[in-house]
């Protein structure tokens, strides 16, 4: 039988949120543990599958700085094998707009037929069309799904501000790093939001070597030295109107190697697969390598390779490991390897690989690759 991981990810724009444990979750896989795949066979011959309804929510005309009241999707099994949530998160074009206030789905199996809510409010940080979407995330195999979020904000438009909700602020300077594996010469990303004034934004600011700032605000890159790095960052939006903010960045080593007396891990290897993509079906392979990681610490590595994805020469893909940010890949000739990401003290379980086809910050973001969970 498969175990579940008892984590989640929730990721906004790059930003990754606290994760969560659900100490329920292990009484209910036993209760509907008759109905979980035992074998390659039965998990080809069954599938779960999930329903939202409604589809689409859209909240009444709400004045800036105050909340509607909160209003519910429904997820429901309608597949034929039980189905696991690994998250639900806002993302999307204003995701600062919607806020999950009830949230019964992550963390837990449904059996067939049975339904989990999660409850979504909407408080504009501006006026105008607001908009996102509540992205389900789990292992149907169409994972992830999600309904559209709308609504109008009304009244007078909020000042132009940089939102700091995802960092730790000391002293109004904000630690974009903190409770990440901030490793020198590892991948690191994050995102910066803003609320307020005249949609659309643009940033821009001197940031630690090695990194990039994208003008939506995106932040990408393998920080190049040790140390502790403060620097300012400013947000512009369409009217001219400008705000600062200051932050910091600190970049480690990796952890030692497990010592050699903890039993340590091995190395795990699944392939990733997709429809066809311009006319050519794409392929690939991760690799878990943990033998530098056991209980008493040390660090794991994560590679990943593909091929045969029709996309011209040049084009950065976006990875990720259980939807956290873990590299890109640039392709040459259909095919490219991710830089080896340091994973610090952490060993995979029930963790999938997506790739997607461009930057998350790029219209037609979209998955064209997934791998199994390493399980």
């Amino acid at each position: 039988m498969a175990w579940f991981r008892l984590t989640r990810y929730a990721v906004v724009h790059g930003a990754i949120q606290r994760q969560r444990q659900h100490p329920r979750l292990l009484g209910v896989l036993v209760a509907v543990a008759g109905a979980l795949w035992l074998s390659a066979g039965a998990q080809a011959a069954s599938a779960p599958a999930l329903s939202l309804s409604p589809a689409s929510l859209t909240f009444a005309a709400q004045d800036t700085g105050t909340t509607s009241a909160p209003r519910t999707i429904t997820a429901t099994n309608t597949g034929t094998a039980p189905l696991f949530f690994n998250s639900v998160q806002v993302q999307g074009a204003d995701p600062l707009d919607f806020t999950i206030v009830d949230d019964g789905c992550p963390g837990v199996t449904l059996a067939v037929g049975a339904s989990c809510a999660t409850s979504v409010t909407f408080s504009p940080t501006t006026t105008g069309t607001r908009s996102a979407k509540l992205t389900f995330t789990d292992n149907a195999p169409d994972s992830p799904q999600s309904a559209t979020l709308s609504g109008g904000g009304t009244g007078t438009a909020a000042p132009l501000a940089i939102n700091d909700q995802f960092f730790t602020c000391t002293n109004g300077v904000c630690d974009i790093g903190a409770g990440s594996n901030v490793f020198v010469n590892n991948f690191f990303t994050t995102s910066f939001l803003a609320s307020g004034g005249t949609p659309p934004y643009t940033w821009s600011g001197q940031v630690p070597a090695g990194l990039t700032l994208r003008s939506s605000g995106l932040l990408i890159g393998d920080p190049a030295s040790l140390g502790t790095f403060m620097f300012p960052i400013t947000v512009s939006d369409a009217a001219g109107a400008t705000a600062t903010g200051n932050f910091s960045l600190t970049v480690t080593n990796s952890p030692a190697p497990s010592p050699s007396n903890c039993q340590r891990g091995g190395r795990l290897r699944e392939s990733l697969s997709g429809p066809a993509l311009n006319g050519r079906t794409p392929s690939g392979t991760a690799t878990a390598d943990e033998t530098q990681f056991s209980g008493c610490g040390g660090f794991s590595l994560l590679s990943v390779q593909v091929k045969n994805v029709n996309l011209p020469d040049g084009t950065l893909l976006w990875v990720t490991l259980d939807f956290k940010p873990v590299g890109m890949i640039t392709l040459r000739g259909g095919s490219g390897t991710m830089p080896t990401y340091n994973m610090g003290r952490f060993g995979v379980s029930r963790d999938q690989i997506r790739i997607y086809n461009s930057l998350p910050d790029s219209s037609g973001f979209t998955q064209i690759l997934i791998g199994g969970a390493f399980s």
